[in-house]
């Protein structure tokens, strides 16, 4: 008597193929590609102004011997700073350009989600001389991006759309190059006794309203 052949249930291989179709999804998902757009006016912004790095190894902006100095201890996963970022940071960029104010951007790595790897991301591109194409580059993604914002992936994309060296800019993060720059970031932050970002000093004072730094532009046109 023939053996009646067996039937594999419906309920089976509609159970393996969604299963299938789930991992295919989180596979995409974890691995997808990820665009890494560089902000219009990024790359020709800073061309003309003075740029190098004080002893600590923070980016500065603007010419040494400017009267003014600003700081601020930022974290490029801080909505706050991003706000700063658009809102204010552009009022200064004329009073760099004639030499009254040095600018020197603090990154708090500890922050925000992601706040590291975007510092990290920075100060690379600082090794290559944009550290200020990035920074407008990482501030631009908050916007955009609500999930993987600083996802390495899409950092590669943005060092690749700034036309930085990958292979240099892959060596300086997975070496650390700039974990001593980060570590000195988090002792000033801790020195001055700060807890939040983004915070802004001028001339070594703690700036309590940002009418401050709009009245730079004011008492500087004023200065005979």
């Amino acid at each position: 008597m023939a053996e009646k052949k067996r039937h594999i249930p419906l309920w089976w291989i509609a159970g393996i193929v969604l299963l299938l179709v789930t991992v295919g999804g989180v596979l995409y998902f974890l691995f997808r590609p990820l665009n890494g757009p560089v902000p219009e006016g990024a790359k020709t912004r800073y061309v003309n102004l003075p740029q190098g790095t004080t002893d600590q190894g923070f980016p500065r902006l603007g010419n040494v011997d400017a009267p003014i100095l600003v700081e601020e201890f930022s974290s490029f996963a801080c909505p706050h700073c991003q706000s700063f970022h658009e809102d204010h940071f552009p009022t200064l960029l004329d009073q760099i350009a004639a030499g009254q104010v040095q600018y020197v951007y603090i990154p708090i790595s500890t922050i925000g989600s992601g706040s590291k790897e975007a510092a990290e991301a920075s100060l690379c591109a600082a090794e290559q001389g944009q550290f200020w194409e990035m920074h407008d580059t990482l501030f631009y993604w908050m916007d955009k991006y609500s999930f993987s914002t600083f996802a390495d992936r899409r950092i590669r994309s943005g060092a690749e759309n700034l036309d930085l060296n990958l292979d240099q800019f892959e060596i300086c993060q997975n070496e650390h190059h700039v974990s001593a720059v980060l570590d000195e970031a988090m002792s000033e932050f801790r020195r001055r006794d700060l807890s939040g970002t983004p915070t802004l000093f001028i001339n070594g004072e703690r700036v309590r309203d940002y009418a401050e730094l709009d009245n730079l532009s004011i008492e500087s046109t004023e200065t005979p």
